[in-house]
């Protein structure tokens, strides 16, 4: 079988792409059309010809791109429950004669079909629609899954690859993704949120601020501060720019994977440190950082690590005599018996 790439069957075989002149026989041979179905990405509409097409992105009426979003999801799967044994080998294949590293491909594919190859990040509203939103999101979901355990290895692959992708990443939280965050404000929230949790999966882990450092390299402190507000305040047009059944990500929940971003790369830039020192009379700061815990591990080299996360507001309504009880009564003595007996505690708290 000739080598192939994910990059590849973005470009659609366009000299100014990623892994162009590489097509791909990757996908249709293994995958049967039902399954290719059950994807989130359809072809789109026969489009008139003296229509301008400014907000098509990447050729989306090829089987081989359709088929992408289950072999996305299937790598992914192959990475869950922190499997680090796999997420190594999806980068490297010791074994083998030829070596096929899937995270750099992976991360080339986002690459491409963000249309960063053909034009700045500027354009990236251009590029993303409807079509193609749920297999960007599903890219993304992926690379978090490679990381996430930590996997250091894969951390260090997806940084400092020499593609746009983790600019691309950056991009996606800072900026407005217009049109289509007019039409599918949902869609957009969901872009966010995943792009968030894989600068945190990134992120997850490091005592080095080599990770840090570069994605700080095209973002601006007061950029990611402000988005954190702005975030915040848009929670109140929520209701009059989605749909009442919505139930994804709310634009505080993004805002809140963002100051958590924001509390971890402020551990190596002190600028940022001290604008969210500085930010901590604001509504929004107050709010995340009420609504925000940490935890210390101590991880299988007798290192420790504080671990950061969001306290979901229904928590607010445990009452201190609940907490004392839990906290008295659940068994911690080994890891086969704590989780289930924490575990049945949540039930009955969550119930009352």
């Amino acid at each position: 079988t000739p080598r192939t790439s994910f990059s590849g069957v973005a470009s659609g075989g366009g000299d100014t792409s990623v892994g162009a002149g590489r097509r791909s026989s990757l996908v249709s041979p293994i995958l049967s059309p039902d399954l290719a179905g059950s994807s989130p990405i359809s072809a789109p509409a026969p489009r008139d010809p003296s229509t301008p097409n400014r907000t098509q992105g990447p050729v989306m009426d090829s089987q081989e791109l359709i088929c992408m979003w289950p072999v996305l999801r299937f790598v992914q799967l192959m990475c869950e429950n922190h499997n680090q044994e796999l997420q190594n080998y999806l980068r490297k294949q010791d074994n083998s004669k030829h070596n096929y590293n899937l995270v750099h491909e992976t991360l080339q594919f986002l690459d491409c079909i963000c249309g960063s190859t053909a034009g700045g990040l500027g354009l990236l509203g251009l590029y993303i629609n409807e079509e193609n939103a749920g297999l960007i999101n599903q890219c993304l979901e992926t690379l978090t899954e490679y990381c996430q355990g930590p996997c250091h290895d894969n951390q260090k692959a997806i940084a400092v690859h020499e593609s746009n992708g983790i600019d691309i990443i950056i991009a996606l939280i800072l900026n407005d993704i217009n049109p289509l965050k007019i039409h599918r404000l949902d869609l957009v929230l969901q872009l966010k949120n995943n792009a968030s949790k894989l600068l945190l999966a990134i992120m997850e882990s490091r005592k080095d601020s080599d990770m840090a450092e570069r994605i700080m390299y095209n973002m601006q402190p007061t950029q990611l501060i402000n988005r954190c507000k702005q975030a915040f305040y848009e929670e109140e047009n929520l209701s009059q720019s989605l749909d009442s059944t919505y139930v994804g990500a709310s634009p505080r929940t993004v805002g809140h994977n963002m100051f958590i971003l924001a509390t971890q790369l402020a551990q190596h830039n002190r600028e940022l440190d001290e604008l969210l020192k500085a930010a901590a009379i604001d509504p929004a700061i107050e709010h995340y950082e009420k609504h925000t815990a940490q935890i210390e591990i101590v991880r299988a080299d007798r290192t420790v690590e504080q671990i950061v996360f969001p306290v979901p507001s229904v928590c607010e309504f445990l009452t201190k005599r609940s907490k004392e009880k839990v906290f008295l009564t659940t068994e911690r003595d080994e890891q086969g018996s704590k989780i289930p007996a924490y575990s049945k505690w949540r039930r009955i708290c969550t119930t009352k």
